[in-house]
Parts: structure tokens; sequence; C-alpha cells
């Protein structure tokens, strides 16, 4: 039979629900049918006193849960698996919880379900999860040792589980600051545990990016030094830059090779800023066209993509300079001329057959890059968020046909059309734009973009013989404005249910604290712990120096929780009770008087009127009102009472002064 009373029950299963429900999304879908049977049945057996089924049956249900972890995640070592194991080994221990030491067990396993949240992500928002789900455990974690009520939502209770977590505040505050700190958190490390991905992806196919377009999520933030912010036609964010294509297809060129730094350029000219870059699983990072020179710990590629050695998998800073640039001098090699020019040969013949028209009428590079732009810009092609499908040959179907598209399907036609012209270009995916957001400017997921470079040769008879690259966005042609305003401003329909504009404002509203927390609490790492110590005196984190300074925080920190906690235990009076030691104040010259005060009132004032006989009236008059106030039943202006009291004790201590 079951220890523990239904109440008690009912908290530890609303606290392991609690703990589980940020999970849910990624957790596998026999999770949830799985977990509501184990709830309904352990309700079902606590209401009809069904026994504990066998430990050989609850092993079997574990291993099949094993099993089916397995079958759903793979097998081996990874976050994702990990933390499914303790969630669903969580859930299942509500079968056996029947005694005190299993209730104990669970509650002590939610703390850790919560904490796994926090492996995947550290924003603002999850720690209102964060106290919601430490509170509904540690008050479980109450009603287990002290069910002082049948009622199942105990004001009093619930007053004193949050209070005992306010007390632990200064100490979580406190660990936060000086606990030495890891240069790379553990679940930040791809060689460990596995990783999520988000966001811009280094393939590009028919599709892909307008998936982002309806995320209003954040890929990074950007804060310009000196408020040099440029116009937002100029904010091109370089990502993965795509050489390959399939027919359907882009993906990018491995290289081992690395771009050269810009040496020569005026100081003035370069725009300087830092990115605070999400997560995104990924290698590659985002800069300005066109960053002058790498970042620490990273690396710029030929193709001048950013691209950092170990995966993103926590918030990144990195400060870089950037040129605005439209083009870019460089020499290409032999074989990457040839990739450049590269597209399947039996397939897009329309398109083929027009560009090699084009050609034949004796157009250099230059004025075949326009006529594209034009003709994109004078037929009837659109921007859209939701263009057909593209089947077949993809170039062809959307050029000839649909004409309806989104920022992919213009640069990756437009890439092929150069090719086929034979003019060496390339995709570029990234994002363009971006909110001011006050002092900041954020860069969402729907800011994703794709857009053109093609190799111009270098003339014969120019002083620079090198040839370079331009950049080229097929989209501003037929959209201007989607360049000029942002994404924002081509929504001519919603793009979901939910998708409101006080909704959009007031999530880039509430991202502004969302920065400030990023900047100063998930930010907060070696260096800045290091800077801290420096401040306080401490310029060497050895062993004795962190351990007496810890010792002394810890003093401090205990002595300052000590305070509220005598602060809500002392002794509280009302305002009757503070008369009446006032009135009792009257003897304290008689010691012995005194120390009867605490037989009541009555018997008090009896030995007073003994001790001082010319008190008796007003005495007598004050001992009737203060009972009469106190407990009579009849609504009196208590107020004009107490003033009353107060006046007549103030005759009682005149009259013994004289009396003296």
């Amino acid at each position: 039979m079951s220890q523990l009373s239904i109440k008690q029950l009912f908290w530890i299963t609303f606290a392991v629900l609690l703990a589980v429900l940020p999970q849910l999304y990624r957790l596998p879908l026999w999770f949830l049918p799985m977990t509501l049977v184990v709830v309904s049945y352990r309700f079902y057996a606590q209401l009809n006193q069904v026994k504990k089924a066998y430990n050989l049956l609850l092993t079997l249900v574990a291993v099949l849960a094993l099993l089916l972890i397995v079958y759903s995640q793979g097998f081996g070592l990874s976050r994702e698996i990990s933390v499914t194991i303790l969630i669903t080994m969580s859930v299942l221990k509500l079968l056996e919880t029947y005694a005190m030491r299993d209730a104990l067990l669970v509650v002590m396993l939610c703390y850790f379900v919560t904490m796994t949240r926090f492996l995947y992500s550290q924003d603002l928002l999850l720690i209102f999860y964060l106290l919601g789900s430490a509170f509904i455990t540690t008050h479980a974690l109450s009603i287990l040792n002290f069910e002082k009520t049948p009622q199942w939502f105990d004001r009093k209770q619930m007053k004193s589980t949050a209070s005992s977590l306010a007390l632990a505040i200064p100490f979580a505050v406190l660990f936060f600051l000086v606990f030495p700190r890891l240069g790379s958190p553990i679940w930040g490390s791809p060689d460990i545990f596995g990783e999520g991905k988000t966001g811009i992806s280094d393939t590009m196919s028919p599709g892909s990016i307008i998936e982002l377009f309806m995320d209003d999520s954040p890929a990074f933030r950007v804060t310009f030094k000196g408020g040099k912010k440029p116009d937002n036609s100029q904010l091109y964010w370089r990502g993965p830059v795509l050489w390959n294509f399939d027919g359907r297809t882009w993906s990018r060129k491995k290289s081992r090779s690395l771009r050269h730094t810009i040496r020569q350029y005026q100081v003035d000219d370069a725009i300087e800023y830092q990115i605070e870059l999400e997560s995104t699983g990924q290698n590659f990072m985002f800069g300005l066209d066109y960053v002058i020179e790498a970042p620490e710990k990273a690396f710029l590629l030929p193709d001048s993509m950013l691209y950092s050695p170990t995966k993103i998998n926590q918030l990144k800073y990195y400060d870089l300079k950037s040129l605005m640039l439209n083009r870019f001098y460089q020499t290409i090699s032999t074989s990457n001329k040839a990739l450049l020019l590269d597209f399947p040969a039996q397939q897009n013949q329309q398109t083929l057959n027009m560009m090699r028209e084009w050609r034949s009428q004796g157009d250099n590079d230059n004025q075949i890059i326009n006529r594209a732009l034009s003709w994109f810009n004078q037929q009837a092609f659109y921007y859209s968020y939701s263009p057909p499908a593209l089947t077949g040959e993809v170039i062809d179907d959307f050029l000839f046909d649909s004409r309806r598209g989104f920022c992919e399907h213009y640069a990756s036609s437009f890439v092929i059309m150069m090719r086929m012209a034979g003019i060496p270009a390339r995709v570029v995916t990234g994002y363009q734009g971006g909110v001011d957001n006050g002092e900041y400017l954020l860069v969402k997921q729907s800011d994703a973009h794709a857009w053109a470079e093609v190799y111009i040769e270098a003339d014969s008879e120019a002083d620079n013989q090198l040839g370079y690259w331009l950049r080229v966005d097929p989209t501003s042609m037929v959209a201007p404005e989607r360049v000029e305003q942002g994404a924002r401003e081509i929504m001519d329909s919603k793009r979901s249910v939910f998708d409101f504009e006080w909704l959009k404002n007031f999530r880039e509203s509430t991202d502004k604290y969302r920065y400030q927390w990023n900047q100063w609490v998930r930010d907060f790492n070696v260096s800045k712990q290091e800077a801290l110590f420096r401040a306080i005196g401490i310029e060497h984190r050895d062993g004795k120096s962190l351990a007496l300074m810890m010792m002394g925080v810890l003093f401090v920190t205990i002595l300052l929780s000590l305070i509220p906690m005598w602060w809500l235990q002392r002794k509280r009076y009302h305002s009757l009770q503070k008369l009446y030691l006032q009135f009792a104040q009257l003897t304290k010259k008689s010691p012995e008087l005194f120390a009867t005060h605490h037989q009541g009132i009555e018997s008090f004032a009896e030995q007073l009127i003994v001790a001082h006989p010319q008190t008796k009236a007003l005495v007598t008059h004050f001992v009737d009102t203060y009972l009469h106030t106190r407990y009579s039943n009849d609504s009196v202006d208590q107020k004009q009472i107490l003033s009353h009291l107060y006046g007549t004790l103030q005759k009682i201590k005149q009259t013994i002064q004289m009396a003296q």
C-alpha cells in the first residue's frame, strides 16, 4: 500500500510534469503517450489502493523504454540520449513511488531534469521556467516532509517555500560569480555531445531560405562602434558561399587555404562592429562584405567566408572590421574558374539557348549582367514567399513558367545564367538588413537572404591587372524594398496564424532585455571572471586566494541571509499590544512590579493601583477601554480609540511622576 497521501502524490507528479514540459518538443513521439499512461495509472492505483507492481514487471517496462530510446535516437553517448534516458526514467519512477524514500528520490531527480533544459539554451525566458519549476519541486519536497494541512494549496506553506528559495538566491549569485569557470562549457563541446542546427545551412535548394523567412528568432546582434551604421541596402551579412550545383541543390566548395588580409585601405572607410552570434551548431560565422581580417579563433576562407574551427554551440562574440565594397579584387585559379563555370549541361536547355543567343550578339560580360538584371526587372517576375513548387528542370521552370520565387530562386537562376554565358559566378548566402533595436542591430532568421557574385576578368588596358568579384543581387530588381527596407516590408499577408504585428513588435522590444541578459549573464566567461577578481585585488586564480575569497564572501552572504530570517521571525505587535507595553513601561523603575506585566493587563493593573492608589480611576478607565476595544465585536473607530488611550496613558504617567 502507498505511504503517500493523494496530496503528496499530486505535488510530486506536478513537479515531474513541469520539469519535463519544456523538453517535449525534442523527445520521441512515444514519450507523451507513455507519460499520460504512467500518470493515469499511478493516480488510479492511489485512489483504488492498488499494490505496487512486481519488480520484474517494472524492470521489463524500463528495458522496453531503453530499447525505444535506442530505436528513436540511436545508440551511443550524446547529449540527446543522456537527457532522454534521465527524463524517461524519472517519469517511470512514478510507477514505484509508494514509499517516502522513492518520493524523495523522484523530487530530487526533478531538479536535475530541470537543469538539463539549460544544456540546450540559457535564454532569459528560461529563467522564469527555472524559478517556477524550482518552486514547485521545492514545495513538493516541503509537503513530503511537512504535510501540515489537508488543503492542496496551502498559502502559508507556499509562502514558506518562496521564502526558502529567496534565501538561496544570494548563494546562487555568489557561486555564479566566483566559482571557477571552464573556458568552454561541457555542453558546448561537439566532441562529447550532439548539436542542434539552426539558421542558414551550407546547402541551398528551392524553399530552404523560405523556411527561415517564417522564423523571427534572433540570428545575431550587432553593435556598431562610433555609431557608424551603414544604410540598410549595404547590410549584406556574408555566410556560406556556394559553388557546386547538381541541378537542384547548391553546396559549398571545401578549401584548405585562406584569404589574405586587406592591407591597404582608408581607416575612415572601415566599419568596426561586434557580433553576438546565437548558437547554430555550424562552423560558419557572419560578417559584412567585405571583412578586412579574420577575428581571433576564426579563419577567412578564399571565398571571404568566415569559418570557426569548432562548431558554434553557444553564444559567440567576435569583433570585425569591414569595408563596404560591392567588388573585391582577387585572382582565381584555372581549376576554380572551371568550377565557377560548371552547370548540368543536359538540363535547362531553354535558359542555355537564351544565354547563347545573348552572347552571340557581341555583348561583353558587364553588358550580359546588366541585360539579365533588366530582364528580371521588365519581365513579369514576382517576389513571393509562397511560390509554387519547382519540379524537373528547376531553372527553366522558374524563369519561363512560374516566375514567382524567393531570393534563392533569383540568386540561383542568375548564377546559372551567368555560367551559361561564360561568366564565373557563385551563390552567396547569409542575411540582409536587420532591425534597429536601439543600441544594437537585431538580425533575425527571417532576414535570411541569398545573392550572387560574378567574377569580372581583368581589363588588359586597365592599370589594375586583377579581376574582381562583383556583388549582384537580382532580387533587388524584382523587389527593391526587400533590400532597401528589409524583409519585414515585403510581407503582404500573414505568414502564420500567430503572425501579428503587435507580437513582432513585442518580440523586438523584449529582445532588448535578452541582449542585456546575454551581455551580463550568458557571456560571463573566464576573462570577465578574471577581470572581476582583479577588481577586488586577486591577480592570480590560485587555489589559496580563491578559497579565502569564497570563505569571506560566503560568510558575508550567510550574514546577509540571516538578516531577513531574523526580520521574518521577529516578534510582531499590533497597535494595542504596543500600547500595553508602553503601559507596562510606567513601572520600569520598580522591577518587581514591572515583572508582573506578563500576568495580563487586569492582574498588572490591580498591582499598579496598589502601588499608586491615586491612579485608580485613570487605570480602571484605561483597562476597561483597552479590553473592550480588543475583544468586543462592536465596530469602532480604532484610530480615535488609540488616540484616547494614549492620552489616558500620558495622564497616568503624569500622576505617578507628581506623586514621586
